[in-house]
This record gives structure tokens, sequence and C-alpha cells, in this order.
């Protein structure tokens, strides 16, 4: 037993785990070549260690054989809200084998509890980066024929496209373009003739427009999907003719100029680079991105490079002739982005006048129709608007520790925190105030109509700057800035309301204030939520159009006057999703609905305590489900017959239908038959004590008609119904309820049965 073990023996027992472990390496090897062939990620339980040496082995070999161009440059490519053909980058680039860029696609398929956070901290280093997997798969078709429309719902086996790595760089020169020549007004702008250079490709960054303006191409862009979006919805609410009235070939409303001719620059920037033009439904599905702006392109240098501008702490005024149309430019590139709340502009009534040519009551009605476009009636009032904002967020900022708001807007997406530029004339003494209040670690900045003391640019008749001061305005000297006339952006906003889902709502459910009985309740607004929901206005005639979502949202804050936390709301309305974008987004769509339909600029109607917990504000929304709850609790209170009737009256004129009809959410569906119990108590009481008994059979029947199951209502009918004589009518009341039991499968009570029977019967005696 003491020999000693022999090497032979040794050997082997040390030869078995070496062998598995080669076995093991070779599985992985053979599992990443598959992957490497498929274009897919797979991972095998146990063997990641191994597979990532197999990869490395993979990757090594590759660069080993294929040969290396030295001359290749790499070239970042940034994504964009919107497709846009022609990058915006200095000079020309040209290919020298003409071949375009192919990237290699990268594709991960989904795993369970997979999301797009996680797949992004995986693949792509970063959780952050979820949004550039989202946009490469969203409304995309999956392998079981499911649409990929909302990022926070994947299947297990769906195949999410990844950025991939270019395969190898055909050689890409750049060259400083040459001085540009005079040339006639032409939809893009080009700096040689294309038969003189046909490898070089243009690089866009303006175009014209019939007027003689000139737009940036990515305010093009947006004025595209803006046509796409207006065409959408006004389809959409088409009601088709009847057999009657024939065929008809109703033609699409003309566009302004100014849209007809970005569409058509944007389209040719598409084809002078052999692609097809986006169609419309590929414009739509990107018009809906959260991601905030953080510079536009303001003009081109005398270089042709694009001239960018900073938003978040901005300080620039522009004064001279072409100032006012340098900022419609700027304007109409700022307000196609202001979807989803990403960007916010302010200015009093005065400067929106002068800025859309066109009376002040006239701009208070196009700032309604565009988002993002915030029109107050005095400089005081934008001051202030502009400090509260600022307030809150410094708040937020000290609160979540944060250093600016995109750290706030990386930690929670869907956080309402858009861009804020200010945009009036400067006014004495008014940058000492303005100074203190514009912070770039807020993300709001400033836009001034004349000189200003931080940073001016004097803008030429031409749009071009011969002079700057500042360290805003220093960058632009000598370049040309964008321009609009007053006419080309008031179309142009015009556009961009239509683009908006509740435009054509609105056009027929806002009527003229004063043409309305005089207001009946305590509040600006009143929702009613018994029976058929509405949202009442004062000042409209008829009910504001609120639905969907921000309807549900309104009947659970009456239902939870207290308040309700951001989590517990959400999961009601969006059930088994996180908190996301979704719930600030529907907040910030509500308040402004309000504000729009009530003019109270500034007030928030659904308020935020310090617990993050939303409620209604009271003093600016009522209900009628609160008001009837009071009565029923004021008709406990009283004993004499008189006040009760009273009470009972006052209550039975707001029992009207069960809570929320027409919604089916779960979280209603608990809370109503409650409710419905009391209106039917309320009308049965003040039928019993009414000594009018036609009023009676009213109460009683409306009482039937919210809960038609209990068979007692229907007997007081027969009842009352007999003894006033209407033997007809208390007949078909017995065969109305024998129909209903029917529908059921139910038989009548014992009680009921006899009542029916000596009704029904009485007709054949």
């Amino acid at each position: 037993m003491l020999n000693p073990i022999p090497d032979q023996l040794l050997l082997s027992v040390l030869a078995v785990p070496l062998w598995l472990l080669w076995a093991a390496f070779s599985v992985a090897l053979i599992v990443e070549i598959t992957a490497l062939a498929r274009g897919v990620e797979l991972h095998v339980p146990l063997l990641g260690p191994l597979q990532a040496m197999a990869a490395g082995l993979l990757g090594s070999m590759a660069i080993a054989v294929l040969p290396i161009d030295l001359r290749a440059v790499s070239t970042p490519i940034q994504s964009a809200a919107v497709p846009v053909a022609a990058t915006q980058v200095v000079g020309f680039a040209t290919v020298a084998d003409g071949a375009p860029y192919e990237p290699r696609e990268r594709v991960h398929v989904v795993k369970p509890r997979d999301s797009l956070w996680k797949i992004a901290g995986r693949r792509l280093g970063s959780g952050l980066k979820w949004r550039t997997i989202w946009k490469l798969n969203a409304d995309r078709r999956q392998v079981d024929g499911q649409v990929f429309t909302d990022p926070d719902v994947l299947q297990p086996g769906w195949r999410l496209r990844l950025p991939g790595a270019h395969r190898s760089r055909p050689s890409v020169q750049v060259e400083k373009p040459p001085a540009r020549e005079p040339s006639p007004p032409a939809p893009a702008r080009t700096a040689r003739p294309a038969e003189q250079a046909p490898s070089v490709t243009q690089v866009i960054v303006t175009i014209d427009v019939p007027s003689g303006g000139v737009v940036a191409l990515s305010a093009v862009a947006g004025m595209c999907v803006a046509q796409a979006l207006a065409r959408f919805h006004r389809r959409r609410r088409r009601v088709p003719p009847s057999a009657a009235e024939g065929g008809t070939a109703t033609p699409e409303p003309d566009m302004p100029p100014v849209i007809e001719a970005s569409r058509r620059a944007y389209n040719q920037s598409f084809r002078e680079q052999d692609q097809a033009p986006p169609s419309e439904a590929e414009l739509i599905r990107v018009a809906s991105s959260i991601e905030v702006p953080g510079d536009i392109v303001i003009g081109v240098h005398e270089d042709g490079s694009p001239v960018r501008l900073s938003l978040a702490g901005m300080s620039l005024g522009l004064a001279g002739p072409g100032a006012l149309d340098v900022v419609r430019g700027i304007l109409l590139d700022l307000l196609h982005q202001a979807g989803d709340f990403r960007v916010e502009v302010l200015t009093c009534v005065t400067d929106a006048a002068r800025l859309l040519g066109v009376e002040e009551s006239r701009a208070h009605a196009l700032a309604r129709a565009v988002p993002g476009l915030t029109v107050l009636e005095s400089m005081g009032a934008v001051l202030d608007r502009f400090e509260q904002i600022r307030f809150t967020r410094r708040r937020m900022l000290a609160e979540r520790e944060a250093g600016h708001v995109e750290e706030l807007r990386q930690r929670d997406p869907g956080e309402a925190l858009p861009v804020v530029i200010l945009v009036v004339t400067p006014e004495d003494d008014m940058d000492t105030r303005l100074g203190t209040l514009l912070e770039s670690r807020c993300g709001m900045g400033a836009l001034l109509l004349g000189d200003w003391p931080a940073a001016t640019c004097q803008v030429a008749a031409d749009h071009s700057v011969p002079a700057a001061h500042g360290q805003d305005g220093r960058p632009l000297t000598g370049a040309n800035l964008v321009h609009l006339p007053a006419g080309d952006l008031a179309d142009a906003l015009r556009v961009l309301g239509e683009a908006q889902p509740d435009a054509y709502e609105q056009e027929t459910a806002v009527p003229p204030v004063g043409t309305v009985a005089e207001w009946g309740h305590p509040t600006p607004v009143w929702v009613r939520v018994m029976g058929q929901p509405a949202v009442l206005v004062k000042g409209h005639e008829q009910p504001l159009r609120i639905r969907g979502l921000k309807l549900s949202l309104l009947v659970y804050l009456a239902l939870h006057p207290r308040g309700a936390t951001k989590e517990v709301i959400s999961e009601a309305l969006w059930p088994g999703k996180p908190p996301g974008h979704e719930f600030h987004s529907l907040l910030r769509h509500l308040r402004d609905a309000l504000e729009t339909a009530t003019g109270l600029t500034g007030e928030s109607f659904v308020v935020a305590m310090d617990n993050e917990t939303y409620r209604v504000d009271a003093e600016r929304i009522g209900f009628d489900l609160w008001e009837f709850q009071r009565e029923v609790k004021a008709v406990r209170a009283v004993t004499d017959t008189a006040s009760r009737i009273t009470a009972l009256d006052r209550a039975a004129r707001l029992c009207v239908g069960e809570l929320g009809s027409g919604l089916s959410e779960e979280w209603i569906l608990e809370e109503r038959y409650p409710l419905t119990l009391a209106q039917v108590d309320v009308l049965t009481q003040l039928a019993e004590l009414c000594d009018d008994h036609e009023r009676s059979l009213e109460l009683l029947d409306q009482a039937r008609r919210l809960d038609p199951d209990t068979e007692e209502i229907w007997c007081r009918i027969m009842r009352l119904h007999q003894r006033l004589g209407h033997f007809d009518q208390a007949r078909h009341t017995g065969q109305l309820l024998l129909a209903h039991l029917r529908t059921l499968h139910a038989e009548p009570t014992s009680a009921t049965a006899e009542l029916l029977a000596a009704v029904l019967g009485r007709r054949t005696r």
C-alpha cells in the first residue's frame, strides 16, 4: 500500500481533464465559427471563457489573413432622427473604387428575461445605447409574425439587428471645396457641377426655397415628416361616401410652396445618391424620436462647412436688417423637433406676431396648434416662466445628485426635460436678470432679437455676418445664415399644427368664446366621469376632445383625490410594463391640452408632491364624482324630510350612468359597481319620497337602466303603474323583465313571479 504511484498512471490521470478541456475548447471553437458564419451570437452554458478564447483566436486569424490598407480613413457616422441622404460633413468625399460602404449585419437572438438595456450592455458596452438597437429594429416584423412596436416588450427568439462593424473600407480622400460661384436659386445647393466631378459627392447643408429663403437640411427633413403626418391624419378620418353619393375623387389640398420645395429637394438628395426616397410610412415611423437635440445647423461657413449652434447655455443676440429672417429660419428647425417635448420655445405675443407677420390674436392661434411653442402675454410672464423652469430643474438636479439635465435624461429617458429656448426682444436691464438664468447644465438658452451684451451677431441684408462679438457670436463671423420670410414660417407652422393627431378634432371642438351659457362649475375645468366621460372647459360650448390614455389618466385621478405614485399610475395604464417615458409624455400632453383650452398658462393642473405622488389640482379641475360624493354625504347628515328631498334631488341630477362608460381597464371595473349601487339608492329613495308620481316613474326607470339585474326596481315600476291605472305599461315592463332574465338564463324570484302572473294575466282576463 505504501508503494509509489507509477508515473504512467499519474500521467494518465492528469491527461483526463486536459482531454476534457480540449474537447470543450473544440466545441467552443465550432460554436464561434457557426456564430460567425450566421452573423448571430450563440451562448453555450459553462463555455463562456472558452468561447471568449475561441472568438479571440478567430479574430487574430482574420487580422493575420486579411490585407490591411494603411490609407483607410475611419469616418464616424452619426445617427439622425430622420432619414437624410447626404451626411453633413465638411468638404467632399471621393471614393477610389466607387463601392459604397457595406456594414456587416450583426444579429442578437432574444433570450428569456432579455431587455434592450441588457443587450446593449453586453453587446455594445453600455446599457445607455439601447436606443441605437431600438432605432435599428423599431416596427420590424419578427420571425413569429409580430411587429416590434414597444421597446419594453421582447419575445424569446426574436432577431434584433445590432450596429455592425464595417467591412474593409475603400480609400477616402477629403479635399477642400472651391469657392462658391453665384448661381440661380435651385432646390439643392451645389458647389460644383456634377459633370465636372462625377466621382465626388457634394455635401448638402442647406437648401433654397422659392421665396428666396434658405433652410437647414434637418429642417427640410422635419417638414417632410410633418407633411406625411398631416396627410396621414387627414386620410384616417375620411368617411367614404355612401352608395347614393357615388364615387368622388377629392384631390389632396395644396401644400405651401416652402413645403413643396422642401419635399422635392429632400427627395432629390436621395436620388443623387442613387437611393430611393423614404416613403411616407417610413417618415411617420421616425417621427417619434425622444432624443433632445444638442445643437442645430444655422448656416454655412465660407468654405462650405456647416455652422452649428449649441442650444444649452446659448446666449446670443441677432441684430441688423436680416436678423428677423434668420431667427425665423432657426425657429423652424427648432419647432419641427418639438414633438414629444424635445424642444420648448418661449416668447411673448408681441414678438410672435413680428416673427410670423400676423396679428397678435392670429399668433396665439398658430402657437396653440404647434407643440413646443409657448406664447405668453407679456415679457414679465415669459421671464417668470423661464425662471420657474430653471428653479424646478435645479431642484431636480440637487435631489437626484446629477450634474446636468443630460445625466437625468440618461437615468430616466422618459423624464420630460426638453431644451428650453427663450426668443424675445431684449429690454433695459434685462441682461441682469436673464444672465443669472442661463445655465447650460439646466438645458436652457436664449436667442435675443437685438443687441445683447454677452454676444451679438450683426446680420446684413443678405443674411451674412460681417461682424460679431462674444463667445457664441465670434464663430459665426463671415457665415451665411439660414433665413425665412414671415409668410413661409407661418405656412410651415400651419402644417406642423396639422401634423398633430388631434388637429382636425380641435377645429370643430373649440367654438368661439362667448357662445356659451353661464359657467356653473367652481373650477375652470370640469370632468364628467359618471356616464360617458367628457372634459368641459369654461368658454367652450362643446366638451374638449381628450380621449384615450389622457382621459383614462383623468378618470384614475378622480378615483384617487389624494394622489397616486408614478409607479401605481403606470401599472394601471400600462399593465406589466415598468414606468418609463410614456407617463411623463402623457402627463405633459394632458397639461398642454388643458392649458391651451383654458388659457391658464403656467398651470400644472396635475401636481407632483414631494413623495413623487401625483394628484389633481382641485382648484383647477373638478369632477362630478366628487360632487356626487359630497351630496350623498349631505343626504346622510340631514334628518327632516324636506332637506333630505333637496339633497337627494341634487345628487340625482348627477346620476347619469356607470363610472367611465366605455372604459374597460381592470382598475375601473373594480370601482364601477359600488358607484352604480350608490346612484340606484339615491334614485329609488328620491322616488319613494317624491309626491309627483310621474317623476317617481322617471326616477325608477333611470335606476332600472343603471342596474337592470335588481328585480325589486322592476317590481316597484309595475306596482306604481298599476296604482296609476297604467295596466298596459305595467304589462310591457313585465315583458321586458322576462326578456332580460331569459338572456341571462335565469328565472324570476318567487315574489317577482307572483307579481308577473298578476300583471301579465290581467289583459287575458
